[in-house]
């Protein structure tokens, strides 16, 4: 029956091995095929995009920590902390 939902017969074509093949569409395939390739795509890139935030992240902490301790005078030699001198030195006498 021509018309009821049939899109028309397959194209076939002869190989000439003796087999007889038919052509189909491969359109959905293609179509399905690149968003699921795009799909992983998009996730490698926000997993690597993020591990570049916090890479940048961490190293902004770090400056800003070094120059907190660079730049405060306390090194914990009035608390009596252990290891807290580098060396004690006795007093010198003039």
């Amino acid at each position: 029956m021509l018309g009821a939902g049939d899109r028309g017969a397959a194209r076939a074509r002869w190989l000439g091995t003796g087999l007889l093949v038919e052509e189909v569409d491969n359109t959905v395939t293609v179509i399905i095929l690149a968003v699921v390739g795009g799909v992983i795509g998009l996730l490698i890139f926000i997993l690597l995009l993020k591990k570049l935030i916090t890479f940048i992240l961490k190293k902004t902490q770090e400056k800003k920590k070094e120059c907190l301790v660079s730049s405060s005078g306390n090194d914990n030699t009035e608390n009596g902390l252990p290891g807290s001198k580098a060396e004690e030195k006795p007093p010198t006498k003039v």
